[in-house]
């Protein structure tokens, strides 16, 4: 028993010591834009919304180790290695395509911060602008370490939407066989139904975060005996965060779907939810909201950042001065202030691109697979370490059936009335 506790003490010393990548990383894919695309697709079709939970689960686990892999034996980020292998052409068009769809998201999560500062009754326009300098400010004046801590804090805040769940009194029972074992018939023959289910699995396993755990690992500075337990927590991360994206869809279902209140963003989600459900619920929808926003206008510009730097050559670390990493920082304050200037204008609302912005996330998925795949399993770059079996052939079934989805339900989405 004395052995054995202290081997467990030791494992979970490990544990703490590599926190923060796969966690960080896979919670802030619930950022604003998540919490409106949940809040949407569950407004439309309940539970159903979260059918490819597990599979998405496993997927987010197993893509986000395969680049945690990579980063610890490597030591480079995944831009680094595409603009290595592939040359000028491939990483041009890459970061192209990254940055749009990570512009986004960016903008999504502005918006987010918006209709936070809004629902809490706040003069949003003044509240706006120095939530965004006072976040810029932030990164530039902390280092890793300090910036770690304030997104792991973050995430404690997520927990408003288990509390929201709870609080809607849903039937458990219904909700675990809708979205666990099969939705209703009538959604199969659906091409919106799949279209959305592409949207939330895109704002679930995103392009931006199988590039950011591979740079945040690299800046971490982690080393092939601790992959082991950094494993650990990419998959506790990757349930940990399939199951806040439940919990927002049970507060959603029980309250808006079986009510048929459709919504269109995260902001009409939370106002619709306050009368069916109550003030309690609506604050803790506004606050589960405000972390979101904060967090992913936070790590979404910074994946960006990475991926330009690394794929163009430059410093780039979150412990460099402003001075010796300005082409870091300046790419990073950029997205945000782009992202800002729209959401300035009173009739601008951004959130309205929320489905849109998750289904382009998750159609690029394939292209960033593809790339996970050639270097997980080269040995040239990963010797004994390099991917076999399981992790793989999962990785290239589900890049061909989202493929085949997204053609399928694009054409229906756009084409079949």
């Amino acid at each position: 028993m004395k052995n054995w506790l202290k081997k467990y003490k030791g494992n979970l010393i490990l544990f703490l010591a590599v926190l923060g990548p796969g966690l960080i990383t896979a919670v802030a894919d619930n950022d604003a834009g998540g919490v409106a695309t949940y809040s949407v697709a569950a407004s439309l079709y309940g539970m159903a919304s979260q059918y490819f939970i597990i599979l998405t689960t496993i997927l987010l686990g197993v893509t986000q180790e395969l680049g945690a892999r990579i980063a610890i034996v490597t030591g480079k980020g995944l831009a680094d290695l595409i603009r290595e292998h592939y040359g000028v052409r491939v990483t041009v068009v890459v970061f192209i395509l990254y940055f749009f769809v990570n512009q986004g998201v960016v903008l999504q999560n502005v918006s987010g911060l918006k209709a936070a500062i809004q629902m809490f009754g706040l003069p949003w326009q003044s509240s706006l602008i120095f939530a965004c300098a006072l976040l810029i400010a932030l990164v530039i004046m902390l280092n890793f370490k300090n910036l770690q801590r304030i997104f792991l804090f973050t995430i404690l805040f997520y927990g408003t939407y288990v509390v929201s769940a709870i609080l809607v009194k849903p039937n458990w029972a219904e909700a675990l066989k809708e979205s666990l074992v099969f939705p209703r018939l009538i959604q199969i023959g659906d091409p919106h139904y799949w279209f959305t289910l592409i949207a939330v699995l895109g704002t679930t396993v995103t392009a931006w975060g199988q590039f950011f755990v591979n740079s945040y690992i690299t800046d971490k500075g982690l080393k092939p005996e601790q992959l082991k337990h950094e494993k650990a927590e990419v998959y506790f991360g990757a349930f940990l965060t399939n199951f806040f994206s439940w919990m927002i869809a049970i507060a959603v279902t029980y309250t808006l779907f079986i009510n048929k209140i459709q919504v269109s963003d995260g902001l009409s989600a939370a106002m619709a939810i306050r009368p069916v459900a109550g003030p309690m619920t609506y604050m803790l929808f506004a606050t589960g909201l405000l972390a979101a926003s904060f967090l992913g206008l936070t790590i979404v510009p910074l994946a960006t950042a990475y991926g330009f730097t690394e794929f163009f050559g430059y410093e780039r670390t979150l412990n460099a001065s402003f001075l010796k990493g300005k082409v870091f920082y300046a790419f990073f304050i950029l997205q945000i202030v782009l992202g800002l200037i729209a959401a300035l204008f009173p009739q601008v609302n951004l959130f309205k691109l929320t489905l849109y912005a998750d289904f382009f996330n998750g159609a690029m998925l394939p292209v960033i697979f593809y790339f996970l795949i050639r270097f997980s399993e080269s040995e040239k770059i990963m010797g004994k370490y390099a991917s076999r079996g399981f992790s793989s052939w999962f990785v290239r079934g589900f890049a061909v059936v989202i493929t085949l989805t997204v053609l399928a339900s694009f054409f229906g989405r756009f084409f079949v009335k």
